[in-house]
C-alpha cells in the first residue's frame, strides 16, 4: 500500500515539475506577447497615420483604401487575438495556486490542455509576425506610390 501511494506521489511530482517547466515557457510566451501587443500599436498607429495622409491628399485611386481596409481587418484580428493570448497567459497563472491539490489525472489534463493552448498561441504568434510584415510591405508600398504619383503632378 505505501508504495502505491509512494508511486503516486512520484507520478504527482513529476507532473508538477512539468507544470513548471510549462509555467516557464507560459512566461516565455507572456514576454513574446508583450512584444506583439507593442508592435501592433505601432502597427495601428501607422495605418492610422497612413490613412489620414490618404483622406489629406483626397487619392482618387480606390486601391488604396481597399488595401488599407484589407489591413484594418488584419489588425482587428489581431487584437482578438492578443486579447485571447492575455486571457490564457492569466488563467495558466490563477491554476498554478491549485495545481498541487489536484489528482494526477486532473494534473494530466491540464498540462494537455496548457500544451495545446501553447502551441496555438505560438502558431498565431507566428502568422501575426508574418501579417505584420505583409501590412508594413503593403504601407511602404502606397507611400512610395504616392510619393511618387506626387512627384509626377508637380
Amino acid at each position: 500500500m505505501a508504495l502505491m501511494a509512494s508511486c503516486g506521489d512520484n507520478e504527482k511530482e513529476n507532473l508538477s515539475k512539468e507544470f513548471d517547466e510549462l509555467m516557464a515557457q507560459n512566461d516565455s510566451i507572456a514576454q513574446v506577447h508583450s512584444e506583439f501587443q507593442s508592435t501592433h500599436e505601432r502597427m495601428k498607429q501607422n495605418h492610422q497615420d497612413l490613412m489620414q495622409q490618404l483622406d489629406t491628399m483626397q487619392v482618387s485611386d480606390s486601391t488604396y483604401y481597399d488595401q488599407m481596409a484589407q489591413n484594418e481587418v488584419i489588425i482587428k484580428k489581431h487584437e482578438g487575438l492578443l486579447a485571447g493570448h492575455k486571457e490564457y497567459m492569466e488563467g495558466h497563472r490563477e491554476l498554478k495556486d491549485n495545481f498541487g491539490n489536484l489528482s494526477s489525472s486532473e494534473m494530466k489534463a491540464q498540462i494537455s490542455k496548457m500544451k495545446e493552448v501553447h502551441q496555438t498561441m505560438m502558431d498565431e504568434h507566428s502568422s501575426m509576425r508574418s501579417e505584420h510584415e505583409e501590412m508594413m510591405n503593403k504601407h511602404d508600398e502606397i507611400r512610395k506610390n504616392l510619393i511618387d504619383s506626387n512627384s509626377q503632378e508637380m
